[in-house]
């Protein structure tokens, strides 16, 4: 333990004289549900070679927050939610071998429901990019193993059915095992039929990939439904075929194969609008793929204050397109697509300012 400990420290500094990556959280003032005085502990990154916990910060707040790291304790907190009753860093943690680390964040929160809910965000500490399964595994990782999860979800539902019939010949809680009954049945022949809900996330967790699918019934019948959501897990040498040589080498440690010019799930940009307006692009997998459903936004540095953008490729082009209260183009970036960088221009009416960005 105190050699894993040891390597994983190593692997956190990364450079001569560089100390290991660490959170010393910052706290933020806010008012909660209840309009009372609340503090959010969000982590803030710190060491590690240069760049590398700036880069954590910027992803993990905008992903979280949707906005930009900032010291501006007052307007950090003006971006939470009104619904949150607390949210709590759980620091940075290596994961396989340090090669990566974790990032955890717990939100307490009400809206339709109150409850916790858990935020993990996986990072390469070479470059403190942010990277998800997507990054991983190979194009078809997710179609070669959607047959694989469905039957693993039919053998655990018809091992629930063998057991649940058990209980209603011998009585034991038998109006619901009634009720059960007929859920995972209808479920269960559903997916014989290949019309069941389909494992809609491939996600990493720690040192697994784990193909994700909700649960069986709605959630008016939560109360009675024991097996939940369902997961196919991979770990170790199952994970081996369904990785590309960089997830080999973040994943398993074999290899060393560099990390892409850009990431495929997420990817921060940082650059100007005509030369001196400083901005940050966030592209999502979708923006930069073939997906039916485009990610994107960017923020003014100065203000950090998201704004949505929708996103349409032809071939090395981007063509991004924000739009005002009334959903109407207000702005449009036509940029081109070059390795690690996307230059183009910005325009609304006659108004044409050049934009130069980087993948950060």
């Amino acid at each position: 333990m105190r050699a894993f400990f040891l390597a994983f420290a190593a692997a956190f500094a990364c450079a001569a004289g560089a100390a290991p990556l660490a959170d010393q959280p910052r706290s933020y003032p806010f008012k909660d549900q209840q309009g009372d005085d609340a503090v959010a502990k969000l982590p803030w990154i710190v060491g590690g070679q240069a760049g590398v916990a700036e880069r954590i910060n910027a992803y993990v707040y905008d992903a979280f927050l949707h906005t930009l790291p900032s010291a501006d304790a007052k307007a950090i907190g003006g971006m939470i939610d009104p619904g949150t009753m607390s949210i709590e860093s759980n620091g940075i943690s290596p994961v396989n071998g340090g090669r990566m680390a974790r990032v955890s964040l717990q939100l307490s929160a009400c809206g339709a429901h109150c409850g916790d809910s858990n935020f993990d965000y996986y990072f390469d500490v070479s470059n403190g990019r942010m990277v998800e399964a997507l990054d991983v595994v190979t194009t078809d990782a997710k179609a070669r193993l959607l047959p694989k999860a469905r039957k693993a979800r039919s053998v655990t539902m018809q091992k629930h059915i063998a057991e649940l019939r058990k209980r209603f010949k011998k009585g034991k809680d038998k109006s619901d095992a009634e009720d059960q009954l007929i859920l995972y049945e209808n479920c269960l022949d559903n997916e014989e039929q290949a019309t069941a809900g389909d494992f809609g996330h491939l996600g990493i967790r720690d040192n697994r990939l784990v193909l994700r699918s909700m649960s069986c019934g709605s959630y008016s019948v939560r109360s009675i439904d024991e097996l939940g959501d369902f997961e196919y897990v991979l770990k170790g040498d199952e994970m081996r075929p369904y990785l590309n040589p960089y997830g080999r080498k973040l994943m398993l440690g074999e290899g060393d194969a560099p990390a892409p010019l850009v990431g495929k799930s997420a990817q921060l940009y940082k650059g100007t609008i005509n030369g001196n307006l400083a901005v940050t692009l966030f592209i999502g997998d979708s923006g930069l793929s073939a997906s039916p459903s485009p990610q994107a936004h960017y923020y003014y540095d100065k203000h950090r204050k998201q704004i949505e953008l929708t996103v349409q490729r032809q071939g090395a082009q981007l063509t991004l397109t924000e739009r005002d209260n009334d959903g109407k183009p207000s702005g449009v970036m036509t940029l081109k697509v070059s390795g690690a960088r996307l230059t183009g221009e910005w325009r609304s009416g006659a108004k044409r300012m050049p934009v130069e960005l980087a993948a950060y």
